[in-house]
């Protein structure tokens, strides 16, 4: 009777323990803003939102960090490289908020800007002709986050980069925004008009903003 009554013991406390287990999983999953499946990335808030990358583009992961003391940083990236791991092209989103207890808010003048999925995005293309100078003046900018965290992926980011920004405000009180890059390597890149557009539609044609 005994063991019959250990036996009977030890089974209960497995199957609540399996329990609890998917329980705190699914705890975990609900708990969980942003996940990939694939090609696409899902956003449960700030903000929410669907996206599929072209399958050219490879997800290679992200990464949390506190950015200058002052705001919570999620970057998620999306690559396309060539076979020496040279990053060719890429999307990089960013998911940003200030801490509680820092008394800021994003602020932003609106040069230019684009409707994607319905909601509008400020834009702006920017060359950086030497990265690693740039970063050197910046080495805790979310700039050199993502840079130092592609190059511990095994990828490599050309000495100059081009890319194009869209940014928008997700929240009423401003202290939240939602940024992605397309990044292009700038090595061979012409500097006139027809090669700004053809760059700005190459960054439009890699993802969709899904319903």
């Amino acid at each position: 009777m005994l063991k019959r009554a250990l036996l009977l013991i030890s089974a209960t406390a497995f199957v609540l323990l399996a329990h609890a287990g998917a329980f705190a999983q699914r705890r975990a999953a609900a708990g969980q803003a942003r996940v990939v499946k694939g090609q696409v990335l899902t956003s449960t808030a700030l903000p929410p939102i669907r996206m599929r990358f072209d399958k050219r583009f490879k997800y290679v992961g992200s990464q949390k960090f506190v950015l200058y003391e002052r705001a919570q940083a999620e970057q998620h990236f999306f690559v396309d490289a060539d076979a020496r791991r040279r990053v060719r092209r890429m999307y990089m989103l960013q998911f940003e908020g200030y801490l509680p207890g820092v008394d800021a808010s994003y602020s932003y003048e609106a040069k230019e800007t684009v409707k994607l999925g319905g909601a509008e995005y400020m834009v702006n293309v920017e060359n950086v002709p030497n990265v690693k100078a740039a970063l050197g003046q910046q080495p805790e900018s979310d700039a050199a986050r993502a840079v130092a965290f592609l190059e511990g992926k095994g990828y490599s980011v050309g000495e100059s980069v081009k890319y194009q920004r869209f940014v928008r405000l997700v929240d009423e009180s401003k202290r939240n925004e939602f940024i992605m890059l397309y990044v292009e390597d700038a090595g061979a890149t012409q500097a006139d008009e027809k090669a700004m557009r053809e760059f700005r539609e190459r960054a439009l044609k890699g993802f969709a903003v899904l319903k």
